[in-house]
């Protein structure tokens, strides 16, 4: 269903027979617009209308109602309460004349439960009013279920649950919430996701033959004489990107994803409905099944493997592409090498060596690139968990210049598909990013006052000032630059899938897209799909995909955001358990949101853990915190301000 009602929210021409009973739905509530077209009626939602799924979330004042709406907006609108609502319903909603300017979010109120599944969500095992209760992990409240007292005392404390909501029932015993082994089932089962394929998928994928010989396929361009190689984390398990360089060209090999995941078939729909990849500390859950993501499409060294290869040449003057070709191909990689080894190679700095060379002209293109785009500090934290899956170490990872080589080669095949796209049918998947508001350029410097930085002619130059001003500053406050960048980023949009190219403002680009990952993107599969007919000019192919742009862009930036609250809700939960045992120690931490009205929350120096201070103080204030309290069930940890430094 939901595949059909983000179509209809561009528009569709057809109504498929076994999707009339959700149309007829729609229509009786008036939400339905028919706009004419030189051949047919286009059938598409009203404006003001919205499709989403209910996102009820707890905080210290009570409940509140979100809408995460299939098309996804600036900020999900707030739904007004109501008691036929529960967390995950599919509905549909109208605009409500209020608006909550505090939040500048839109309201809508409920027209129309679309969909109420099989409702699942975790329950904790509670000892409440002298009498064994299960509570909704999320929402806290009761969950009233048919099962003896004398079955749920046989059972740990706070024992976990998978429960049926619809049908009251456990599904499941998770295990317990005092073991952190179970958290990654707590943060994929809360948002149903699961870890696992099904025997149909593995089976199909096991029919792949896993041995690729150059000579059974004479279509392709076979370069495994050169010596491409990938650069990844030193934990990495898939390979979807090589690079090359001969001192004319440089060559990007992108795994061939598409060869093996053809569209609509089963591989193809669980990839969709996976959307990504999702990382956490220990593991992947992969958007493709092992056999896939590790094997037969990673760019294992010394094994030939099909890809997909932007050969470029790039004009040492003006750093723009002069040549380009975009061509299937079969490469053998030379050596699967570590950020840490290539950063090595480039210390050595022998000229000699493809790599160094390589850099020396990426690092002239990152130079010219940011004159219009931006250099943002990338603050990424790293956890170490132990054996019993807590966490031992935090480190903050160091940008490498062997980072920012890759980041280079992987712009550039970015780019120049969309190009690609954009010359070609006009329309694609491009990965844009709106410039930033007036509004929102006017807080941004009332917050960073402490700067006084000036606003200059064009939103760029005035971001550019605001991070000029940082080393100006007088203050000697450590990680302050990074501050002011996580500040920056808050402020300007949210980069988005769209059919249409927008441009992508952060990078200075008039036009991007993502192709560099299909073994962990599904916009960057689809991206092949399209490039592929475009170079083997299949017309008829090509127009079957461009039907789909929509849904398929809609789909990801909904998965996108989801999976990015999976990834912080597993990390929180982690930093819950790290912090409850360190009770009373007193830590540095940087305001990054401030409401009188309700709480004021930090971040804690060196980490990316969320505390909620006693008391409101000013956007960016440095504190010495001491932690009181932290909840693992709610994710919350609370801290006492004892000292302001800044």
């Amino acid at each position: 269903m939901e595949k059909f009602l983000l179509s209809l929210i561009y528009g569709v021409k057809e109504i498929p027979k076994n999707k009339s009973d959700i149309y007829n739905k729609l229509k009786s509530l008036n939400a339905l617009d028919y706009i004419k077209d030189s051949t047919k009626n286009i059938i598409k939602l009203k404006s003001g209308f919205f499709i989403g799924y209910v996102d009820i979330v707890e905080n210290n004042k009570g409940k509140v109602y979100f809408l995460k709406t299939l098309n996804p907006l600036p900020k999900d609108p707030k739904v007004i309460i109501n008691s036929r609502i529960l967390h995950n319903d599919l509905i549909i909603a109208k605009a409500d004349s209020r608006v909550d300017s505090k939040a500048r979010r839109l309201r809508v109120k409920l027209v129309e439960i679309l969909q109420r599944e099989v409702l699942k969500a975790i329950g904790i095992l509670k000892l409440h009013k002298n009498a064994y209760k299960i509570f909704n992990l999320k929402t806290n409240k009761q969950i009233d279920i048919k099962v003896s007292q004398k079955s749920l005392k046989s059972l740990p404390p706070n024992c976990l649950f998978e429960i049926d909501l619809t049908n009251k029932m456990i599904l499941n015993v998770i295990g317990t919430m005092n073991e952190a082994k179970y958290d990654l089932q707590i943060a994929l089962k809360s948002y149903n996701k699961n870890n696992e394929f099904n025997n149909e998928i593995l089976d199909f994928c096991n029919s792949f033959d896993g041995v690729i010989e150059p000579k059974y396929y004479p279509k392709r361009v076979d370069l495994t004489h050169l010596p491409f190689v990938t650069i990844d984390p030193n934990d990495a398990k898939d390979f979807d990107d090589a690079i090359y360089f001969d001192k004319h060209y440089i060559y990007v090999a992108i795994a061939d994803v598409s060869y093996y995941v053809s569209t609509n078939s089963i591989i193809d729909k669980e990839a969709f409905n996976r959307g990504f990849s999702m990382y956490f500390p220990n593991i992947v859950v992969p958007m493709l099944p092992p056999i896939l993501s590790q094997n037969l499409c990673s760019l294992r060294e010394k094994e030939c493997r099909l890809a997909f290869i932007w050969k470029l040449k790039i004009n040492k003057k003006t750093f723009q592409i002069t040549q380009s070709e975009l061509f299937e191909g079969i490469i053998k990689v030379a050596k699967n090498l570590t950020y840490d080894e290539v950063e090595y190679i480039l210390d050595e700095n022998n000229s000699n060596n493809m790599l160094v060379s390589l850099f020396s002209i990426t690092s002239k293109i990152r130079n010219h690139r940011l004159k219009n785009g931006f250099d943002f500090i990338n603050e990424e934290i790293k956890l170490d968990l132990d054996d019993d899956f807590e966490i031992c170490n935090i480190s903050q990872k160091t940008e490498l210049k062997s980072h920012k080589m890759v980041e280079e080669c992987m712009l550039l095949a970015n780019k120049q598909s969309a190009k690609m796209m954009l010359d070609s049918t006009n329309v694609g998947i491009f990965r844009t990013h709106k410039q930033i508001s007036d509004e929102n350029l006017n807080s941004l410097f009332s917050d960073l006052y402490f700067l006084n930085a000036k606003k200059a002619k064009t939103p760029h130059k005035s971001i550019l000032n605001l991070q000029k001003n940082v080393s100006n500053s007088g203050e000697s406050i450590a990680n302050l630059a990074q501050f002011v960048d996580k500040a920056i980023i808050s402020y300007m949009p949210k980069a988005t899938y769209s059919p249409l190219n927008l441009g992508h403002f952060a990078l200075g680009f008039d036009y991007y897209t993502h192709f560099t990952s299909p073994i962990r993107r599904y916009s960057d599969l689809f991206t092949h799909r399209i490039l592929k007919e475009i170079i083997n000019q299949n017309s008829k192919k090509l127009a079957f995909l461009l039907t789909h742009l929509e849904a398929v862009c809609a789909r990801m930036n909904v998965l996108e955001k989801e999976i990015s609250k999976i990834e912080y809700e597993f990390n929180d939960r982690k930093f819950a358990r790290y912090f409850a045992k360190r009770i009373g120690l007193v830590l540095k931490c940087v305001v990054m949101d401030c409401d009188s009205k309700y709480e004021c929350k930090a971040k804690i120096l060196g980490t990316n853990a969320r505390i909620f201070l006693d008391k409101s103080y000013k956007k960016f204030s440095i504190l010495n915190v001491k932690i009181i309290s932290s909840n693992i069930e709610n994710l919350r940890i609370e801290g006492k301000v004892v000292a302001r430094l800044f």
